[in-house]
């Protein structure tokens, strides 16, 4: 029975979590009483003594079912371990987490049914065994019966694209392979949710595309999982999530879709068009007059030669211009475009802008 209930994926409420930035081993003695006779019993304790790092701090998110969401921040931010609280792997100080609605510290056991993590360096799979021997081996673990592993273990391999190389040890694949094992691994148990934590680190770029489109063509858009992706690769975020939220210093600072999120620090759009060689006179005058009069321009910068040749101009613009009104009056005037552009804020310009950071580590 859960005692909170919730229509999101995953929820948190003000958590906060402190390690320690020393603990000190001391031995006590204890009384200890068995058979009727009373002893004193030995045993090592580790006390816990400040200052303490606080890795989260008062975290609230709600992340929507079948959704992908990216957790971003540099390293250190506190994004490992937000997930390994989600899996039971660690207690909050402070706050609660809820996953499908089950309270992660008093419903562990549900809990961990309902998400499966695969973690960055994530290691667990016997370099001696092949993929499909790893996968058997887990599938014991998690008592499904062998008709039904060995059929799930084949479509598993087969969605991988793992076929006849399943048969392999394991220290023959590629990085890119054996993250495509951990992955089948996690997918042995029909889960509605799955935690990555960088989940392309250490591939290779066309091993990366490749493990982005599993996550978001099959997994979620054909099978409708949550991915709740932790990462400090702002690109992929921007490619790959349906919304984000930025973490700093153990502090949500942002939580939006990547788009509005990127227009924090330039919520406006900059087109550069480059022009065949043309003479700039009073003709050409009135084009920057008329665009400037376009509703959404914002300003328009013109490219003058000394020679008194117009290479192009650079027009600043809302991020809801009607475009084929700048082109249309381009055409009448008989400016004739070689090229255009398009500048638009990255996730990397936002992140240095609300964090105040030169990079993202």
């Amino acid at each position: 029975m859960s005692f909170f209930l919730t229509d999101y994926a995953i929820e948190t409420i003000d958590l906060v979590k402190k390690y320690p930035m020393s603990v000190t081993k001391t031995r006590q003695r204890r009384p200890w009483v068995h058979g009727g006779v009373s002893l004193r019993a030995v045993f090592d304790a580790y006390i816990r003594r400040g200052p303490f790092l606080t890795a989260l701090d008062q975290v609230s998110l709600k992340v929507e079912k079948k959704e992908i969401f990216g957790l971003l921040g540099p390293n250190g931010a506190g994004k490992t371990t937000f997930i390994k609280i989600l899996c039971t792997l660690i207690l909050p100080d402070e706050g609660e987490a809820y996953v499908n609605g089950l309270e992660v510290q008093r419903e562990p056991a549900k809990v961990v049914r309902n998400l499966q993590a695969l973690f960055s360096g994530d290691a667990g799979l016997d370099w001696r065994l092949t993929a499909r021997q790893s996968l058997d081996f887990y599938a014991m673990l998690y008592g499904l019966p062998k008709l039904e592993a060995r059929q799930k273990i084949n479509n598993l391999l087969n969605f991988a694209g793992l076929k006849g190389r399943e048969d392999d040890p394991f220290q023959r694949y590629s990085s890119g392979m054996a993250r495509k094992v951990r992955l089948c691994r996690a997918l042995l148990l029909d889960v509605p949710i799955l935690l990555f934590d960088e989940p392309t680190v250490g591939l290779d770029p066309a091993s990366a595309v490749e493990f982005r489109n599993l996550l978001r063509d099959r997994l979620s858009r054909e099978e409708g999982r949550t991915i709740f992706i932790c990462t400090h690769n702002m690109w992929e975020a921007q490619e790959l999530c349906d919304r984000i939220a930025i973490i700093d210093r153990g502090k949500i600072i942002a939580c939006d879709t990547p788009d509005n999120i990127r227009r924090i620090v330039r919520p406006e759009i900059i087109y550069d068009f480059t022009f065949a060689n043309t003479i700039f006179d009073d003709g050409r005058m009135k084009v920057l007059n008329e665009i400037e009069e376009i509703k959404g321009v914002n300003k328009v910068v013109p490219r003058i030669s000394r020679e008194g040749t117009l290479h192009g101009l650079t027009v600043h613009a809302d991020v809801d211009l009607n475009l084929s009104n700048v082109i249309s009056i381009l055409s009448i005037y008989n400016l004739e475009i070689r090229s255009m552009g398009v500048a638009e804020p990255s996730l990397e310009d936002a992140f240095i802008a609300i964090t105040n950071r030169k990079g993202v580590g």
